[in-house]
């Protein structure tokens, strides 16, 4: 969503994206007194029906009808209504670290503000557990989401470390060794060792008894690769004992594809059609900007307008479609520029600092994921990984990478929803067949609808403690 935030920052007259109301923290000195900060994870802004049902098993036979469910739709534009929420802390003690990564490729001049890694760290006083949370799709290390899961986390006793997804720009510049996002395997190595290199730099005083690691939407993937990936390594193993996987897409390439295509069908390719509903969400898009003391526009912005603008079901698809293309253009854009494809970017004359973006994102907001795949992604990865082919490059962006792990090691555990939007039929009964009694699955939630629920954040505490126990059938 970068490229969109810079018209609009622009248009609020914002100096600059990368700077806000916080002080970042270099690694070193920890105890910078100017680094802390409270979070006050906050509930979704809507009074809407609950559609989270918790520990309600879904039966073999059931079918997730996401993409054409109204309360699927709902759900994920709304949220959780704050009555369900589960009490969390009113503040959350938060620094946020930059980091600057030894194996980091050179910086484009348009990204000279994510040339190191940052991330947020929530501290307990005492000897504790960590938590690592890993962001969805295009999210950075401090989304509405992340708040939400860093304050139930916190306030059960952990520290809390949250990462941005490794589709986020941030990351892509600052951390990742390919500059082309969206492998599963390779984005997961590289979280794996932004990780290694995080927690070797943490100060005595934070004292880790244990490490757990959990993410929504493509992080929950990212999170059990990155435990599997620990579970096979020898240098500089960290230990993670649990993964749990939030929402998570079975095939991310497939996943992605079907918000493709209800991209195309509830808003069409064309530019018209995407400014006319720009310009629906344009002004409160503007005022919770302006209320907002972040940095990121995030995917929670983007449905928190559409919650308050938008009325039908095919304005909640439009907009839900709209949150995930705006983040394929940022990986799109970032792609182009690292691999030199043309696509919108002239490699012989890259974008400098003040270069105006708006007709790369014009153009790539209207390129559905399949252009990427086979303009940037895999060309790439053609070139840079032996005896691979396209159909080779799709089978290794499923969970079956891990399904063995997934399959026998006891700690490993989902939550997902019976009509989450990017799950279909047959991929919600391969998580259940391979996971078994390690994963819950709702009645209803959309896709993420139902973080913060106190049944979801029950069952993850629960699920990280080792005492997950499924409900009677």
């Amino acid at each position: 969503m970068r490229l969109i935030v810079c018209a609009l920052t622009m248009t609020l007259g914002a100096a600059a994206i990368a700077h806000g109301e916080t002080q970042p923290l270099p690694i070193a000195p920890w105890d910078d007194a100017s680094a802390t900060q409270p979070d006050a994870p906050s509930a979704a802004p809507s009074a809407a029906q609950s559609t989270a049902q918790s520990g309600t098993l879904l039966a073999a036979t059931g079918s997730p009808t996401g993409l054409a469910d109204s309360a699927a739709l709902r759900a994920t534009v709304f949220g959780t209504p704050p009555q369900d929420m589960a009490p969390l802390p009113e503040t959350v003690p938060l620094s946020e670290i930059n980091i600057a990564l030894p194996w980091a490729n050179p910086v484009p001049a348009v990204y000279w503000f994510d040339r190191k890694l940052r991330v947020w760290f929530a501290a307990q006083k005492k000897p504790a557990p960590l938590a690592i949370v890993i962001a969805g799709t295009g999210g950075d290390g401090n989304t509405s989401k992340l708040s939400i899961l860093r304050g139930a986390l916190y306030g059960a006793g952990y520290h809390v470390l949250t990462m941005p997804s490794p589709t986020f720009p941030g990351f892509i510049v600052s951390t990742s060794s390919t500059g082309v996002s969206g492998d599963l395997m390779q984005d997961s190595r590289d979280l794996y060792a932004a990780i290694q290199q995080i927690l070797a730099h943490l100060p005595h005083r934070v004292q880790i008894t244990d490490i757990d690691v959990l993410g929504y939407s493509l992080g929950g993937a990212n999170a059990a690769v990155v435990k599997s990936i620990d579970a096979t390594t020898d240098k500089g193993k960290l230990h993670i004992h649990r993964a749990v996987m939030i929402n998570p897409p079975v095939s991310l390439i497939t996943s992605i594809s079907r918000l493709d295509k209800l991209f195309a069908i509830s808003i069409g390719s064309g530019d018209a059609d995407i400014d006319r509903l720009y310009r629906q969400l344009y002004a409160e898009l503007a005022n919770l900007y302006r209320a907002s003391g972040k940095v990121e526009l995030d995917e929670g912005f983007l449905l928190a307008a559409a919650a308050t603008v938008l009325k039908s079901d095919a304005e909640y698809s439009a907009a839900i479609a709209l949150s995930f293309r705006l983040n394929l253009v940022d990986m799109f854009f970032a792609g182009d520029l690292y691999t030199g494809a043309g696509v919108v970017v002239d490699p012989r004359h890259p974008p400098r600092v003040g270069d105006s973006l708006e007709n790369a994102s014009r153009i790539l907001r209207s390129m559905p994921f399949s252009d990427y795949f086979s303009r940037v992604f895999a060309p790439y990865y053609l070139k840079h990984r032996a005896n691979s082919t396209s159909k080779s490059l799709i089978a290794d962006n499923r969970l079956d990478i891990i399904g063995d792990a997934l399959r026998d090691d006891g700690d490993y555990y989902a939550q997902t929803n019976s009509d989450d939007l990017i799950l279909d039929k047959r991929e919600l009964q391969w998580l259940m067949d391979t996971l078994g009694p390690r994963i819950v699955v709702y009645d209803h939630g959309g896709h993420l609808g139902n973080i913060g629920d106190r049944h979801q954040v029950a069952d993850m505490l629960e699920m990280l403690a080792g005492r997950w126990n499924p409900p009677a059938p």
